[in-house]
Formats: C-alpha cells, sequence, structure tokens
C-alpha cells in the first residue's frame, strides 16, 4: 500500500492539507502524521480513523513513499535530507530549496512537466506568486509579460496560527481602548510592510521571493519584477493589485477570453454595482478571483487586475495537493507498466 506522510500537521497548512486529503480522489495509501514533540501522542481524525501524531526524527521516512511538508524552511532544512535518504518523494511548501535548478518548482496548471518519474524533492512556491501567477500565465503564452509591478495585501493565515491570534488579540485590544497610541508591527486596525528581513537592496524576503519565483514558473529569466508587500488586518486569503506590461499589444476583449479559459481561475466583477473580488469570496475558494482587468491608460500594452485568492488552499496546500496527485498517478502508473 502506498504510504503517504504530513510533516506539520498541526499546522494550519498541514491540517487544511489533512482535510483535502480526505476528501481527495487519492485512495488506497497509509497515512503518517509527524509534528514536534510537544503535538506527539495527540490524535487526528481522517476518513473514520484516528491517527497518532508521531514525534518527527531522522527515522520517521522509512517505508515512506510520499511526504508532504509544511513546517516551515528550518524543519525542511533539517530533515529532507533523511527523506531523500529514505527514497521519499518530497513537496515541499516551504521556501528553502526553491532556488535551487534541479528542484522544480511547480503550480500544476502552468508547469507539471517539470515533474518526472525521477523527480525526489518539488517545492510548491510561495502563495503570494502562486496567486499573482494563476491568471497572468496564459496571458504570459499569448502576449510575453516584460515587467510586472505588483503591491500585495496579505492576511494573517500567511503567518500561521500565531499572526492570527495576533490579530484577533490586538482587534480586541484596540476596540476595548481606541485612544491608545500603538506603533511597529501593533496588528489592531493596522496594516504593515511584509516583517520578513530585507536583503541589500531593501526588498523584503517576500518580494524577493515574488520576483525569483515568477521568473522561475514562468521559465523567462528577463521578466522585471517590482513587488511591495504588505500585511493587512484580514483573517484569511490574499490579495494583489498588479499592473502587468507585456510585449505584444492586446485588446480587452482578448484579456477576457483568455483568462475565462484559464483553468481554476474565475473573474467576479460587477462594474455597474461597483461589486469586485475580496478576501471573504476567496476564502474557502479553489479558484483564484480576478476583478476590475482593465488597461493602463498610459502605459502602452498594460494590464491592470486586482487578484485575491485562498492562502490556506491553491496558495498552499491544494497547490501541494495537486502536485502529489501527479506525482502518485506517474508512480502507480511505473508499477503497472
Amino acid at each position: 500500500m502506498f504510504s503517504i506522510a504530513i510533516v506539520g500537521a498541526t499546522g494550519l497548512v498541514g491540517h487544511k492539507l489533512l482535510k483535502l486529503l480526505e476528501k481527495s480522489k487519492l485512495k488506497d495509501f497509509q497515512l503518517h502524521l509527524f509534528a514536534s514533540a510537544k503535538s506527539k501522542g495527540q490524535k487526528m481524525n481522517f476518513r473514520k480513523n484516528e491517527i497518532e501524531i508521531k514525534e518527527l526524527n531522522e527515522k520517521s521516512f522509512e517505508g515512506i513513499d510520499l511526504a508532504f511538508f509544511c513546517a516551515g524552511s528550518t524543519i525542511s532544512k533539517k530533515f529532507i535530507q533523511y527523506a531523500k535518504e529514505a527514497k521519499t518523494t518530497v513537496i515541499d511548501s516551504s521556501s528553502a530549496f526553491r532556488c535551487l535548478d534541479d528542484v522544480p518548482l511547480v503550480i500544476p496548471e502552468i508547469n507539471a512537466h517539470t515533474i518526472t518519474e525521477k523527480t525526489s524533492l518539488i517545492a510548491s512556491p510561495n502563495c503570494t506568486t502562486t496567486i499573482l501567477m494563476m491568471p497572468l500565465f496564459e496571458l504570459h503564452r499569448k502576449f510575453r509579460i516584460r515587467r510586472i509591478v505588483a503591491a500585495t495585501y496579505q492576511a494573517a493565515s500567511g503567518g500561521g496560527i500565531k499572526l492570527i491570534n495576533k490579530l484577533l488579540k490586538e482587534t480586541k485590544e484596540a476596540i476595548q481602548n481606541p485612544n491608545k497610541i500603538h506603533h511597529g508591527f501593533y496588528y489592531g486596525f493596522n496594516l504593515y510592510l511584509h516583517e520578513t528581513a530585507q536583503n541589500p537592496f531593501r526588498y523584503s524576503e517576500e518580494e524577493a521571493k515574488m520576483i525569483f519565483e515568477t521568473r522561475k514558473i514562468l521559465e523567462d529569466s528577463e521578466i522585471l519584477v517590482s513587488a511591495t508587500c504588505v500585511r493587512v488586518p484580514v483573517l484569511r486569503a490574499h490579495s494583489i493589485a498588479a499592473n502587468i506590461e507585456f510585449h505584444n499589444d492586446f485588446t480587452l476583449e482578448e484579456i477576457y477570453e483568455i483568462v475565462k479559459k484559464t483553468p481554476s481561475v474565475r473573474i467576479l466583477e460587477d462594474f455597474p454595482n461597483r461589486r469586485f473580488a475580496t478576501p471573504i469570496d476567496a476564502t474557502g475558494s479553489f479558484d483564484t478571483l480576478c476583478s476590475r482587468l482593465r488597461k493602463d491608460p498610459f502605459q502602452p500594452r498594460t494590464l491592470d487586475i486586482w487578484i485575491v485568492g485562498d492562502q490556506l488552499l491553491k496558495g498552499a496546500a491544494l497547490n501541494a495537493l495537486q502536485i502529489a496527485e501527479i506525482v502518485i498517478n506517474q508512480k502507480r502508473g511505473a508499477l503497472c507498466s
């Protein structure tokens, strides 16, 4: 029987992945759950069974065919080497190995072709990059993107349960004492530039990820990307305002025709009533939502677009599961051939 493991099963992404896996069409596999020592011995429900959580260690991957890593870069850098030694195929949701040339960075709708039967480690992209790429990849194939300027509005879910709890706590504090002045990364009725460290060019790690990953996923190192990532007081689902310059000219009718046919993308807009996609609309949706598609009136061959997607689903757990379906079908096909 095929054997699957989730590393970081108790985190937001790991827990969402467990629920998606439970409802998926994947059958006939044994599931193993791993987390830190504090979760050892706890049990999680899966398809009417209780699965005990085990503490992750160097021997955890013996007999495991496929492992999802949903526990952050530190855990991935420490333990993926042991998974590879055990011949376990790894799908990593962290940023630990995305920059390596021999590690495919995969959004299945865009570049599933980069996964082969010999691939042992696959990286799932940054959630914001994934949401940005979904409505753009078919447009890139048709008109070829020259430059992207993006501003993100990122939800607390991107920082895990700790950041969600911080938002809830500080919002309550702000309501109870509205006259108290707070500074810095205070989250109650506030927003702030993404908290990750800045590089020598004054771009945050989150912004640098979007720049590098966009080029790698679209397989075009000449695309110019400028991003400003902002943490906003929203519980779940990221939003992006993007200005896209293409090499080739286009009509708005052509844009709509392509986007409407793009897999896992949905246009949600009502211009007469000024009703456009919001994080609440995207929460729980497998689709990436688009609104306010319009030509830049001052820059030729340039499109403005508003994009919203669920950070925990297509931005993380759903994308990882879609990768796993490709890997498992390849492995089972190889066994049957």
